[in-house]
């Protein structure tokens, strides 16, 4: 019997297809499977972005002053939060996780390589994350009850994260609907305290050292550019394109410009940057329990996104490895990344995942909406057939790509105003349209 798996984008349409979702998570998702509305998609991005990861980061930018950076995090969290709901939009037409929607313009066998690099990046963040969940889950403990256990707090994270990570859809919408109420609720609390205490006046003349713009734009649109590479994993359980675009586009880019300026504002006030640090050696005790929840909270809401594709990477690569398999293999290798010490190095982690995934979507989104018109052909996605091209890679992409990530350090180095991120984004996709117009002709 055929089964019909129907696109949710304007040419949407019935294609006829032998398995689903049901049957292993790479292939599409039925309609029956699409529970997510767009207040659903909304809250699930803003609690990646309610997360210690984005008030770091904001903290860091704190050198360039406080008005200079509030203009810069809006612009940077807008661009990049763009970027990732375009990435989420090709899932939620065609129901497919975020590999395989790189299948297309990379090759099938060049979307396994992109694959190895994104669970290598998925996999840093994971450890990242349950590193500072399992610091500020022992700073709470530390103050509550007087003792220490950081090793413990690192494996209950892991394995509260796994099994969100191993949980359905469904799951995932009823847990953001509860959970990040409660972050924001809680982080608005924060913002109370740090706005009344030091106003605006007193931010505004904090004595700044002249980071140049274009690298503080870069940090602030890092963040939510790096979900692209996730954003399709989720946003293909979406009920349309039109609610998982625009709920992703609000949610991930409001919290995650809110929570850089949280961060810039604590650190202006503060003086220090780690907010497990200074919560509770400048906030008081009870601003510092409310602000340590709020940090091992919210990463919890962060890092099942990590796990999950994670393992959609695997399987992408070995389409029969269960979602549980997969899941429970990267909660536990991230588990013993945990515990090293390369997790201080956290910028240069970010300009590594800056230098190679905004290239690669710069490809990824140029093929899907100008070259293809959002037309795919489904089934070629899994068959030697359409999308096989040589030996199973497209050589303009990968070369478009390589090229990309040059540029991105390039311009890195000589043109630190303009940034990296957008020149690199925008050569990309001329080099690559520039190439396939050439191989057409």
């Amino acid at each position: 019997m055929c089964i019909f798996i129907y696109s949710q984008g304007p040419f949407s349409q019935p294609v006829p297809f032998l398995k689903t979702y049901s049957q292993s998570a790479i292939y599409p998702v039925e309609k029956k499977d699409r529970v997510l509305s767009g207040l659903d998609a909304s809250l699930l991005w803003a609690g990646s972005a309610i997360a210690v990861n984005v008030w770091y980061s904001g903290g860091y930018l704190s050198s360039i002053g406080w008005v200079p950076g509030i203009v810069l995090i809006l612009l940077g969290s807008f661009v990049g939060s763009l970027i990732f709901a375009a990435a989420g939009a090709i899932g939620t037409d065609l129901g497919i996780p975020s590999m395989v929607t790189v299948r297309p313009s990379f090759g099938i066998r060049g979307s396994y390589v992109m694959s190895a690099l994104n669970y290598v990046a998925l996999i840093g963040w994971t450890a990242w994350m349950i590193n500072i969940n399992a610091s500020a889950a022992d700073k709470i403990n530390s103050l509550i009850f007087g003792f220490n256990g950081f090793p413990l707090w690192v494996v209950v994270c892991g394995i509260i994260c796994t099994t969100l990570a191993i949980l359905k859809a469904e799951s995932w919408r009823r847990f953001t609907r509860i959970s990040v109420m409660a972050l924001i609720i809680t982080a608005i609390a924060i913002n109370a305290v740090v706005f009344y205490n030091y106003g605006w006046g007193y931010l505004a003349s904090k004595p700044t050292w002249g980071t140049p713009a274009g690298t503080v734009f870069d940090l602030a649109l890092i963040i939510p550019l790096s979900w692209a590479p996730l954003a399709a994993d989720y946003m293909r359980f979406a009920r349309s394109s039109k609610g998982g675009f625009f709920g992703s586009l609000f949610g991930q880019g409001f919290a995650n410009a809110w929570f850089y300026i949280t961060g810039l504002a604590c650190a202006l006030a503060f003086g220090l940057y780690d907010p497990t640090v200074y919560v509770t050696q400048v906030g008081g005790l009870v601003f510092g329990l409310v602000a340590l929840f709020v940090i091992w909270f919210g990463t919890i809401t962060t890092t099942f996104l990590d796990i999950y594709s994670a393992n959609m990477s695997v399987i992408n690569v070995f389409p029969n490895v269960k979602e549980w398999q997969g899941s429970i293999l990267t909660g536990a290798i991230a588990i013993v990344i945990a515990f090293l010490p390369w997790l201080n190095s956290f910028v240069q982690f970010l300009n590594l995942i800056g230098a190679v995934f905004v290239p690669l979507f710069a490809v990824v989104l140029v093929d899907y909406f100008l070259i293809r018109k959002r037309r795919y052909d489904i089934g070629g996605l899994y068959a030697r057939s359409l999308y096989w091209y040589s030996s199973g890679f497209k050589f303009a992409s990968i070369l478009s790509w390589i090229a990309g990530v040059t540029l991105y350090f390039v311009f890195q180095q000589i043109a630190p105003q303009i940034g990296a991120t957008l020149p690199s984004f925008l050569l990309t996709a001329a080099i690559y349209m520039l190439m396939v117009k050439v191989a057409r002709s």
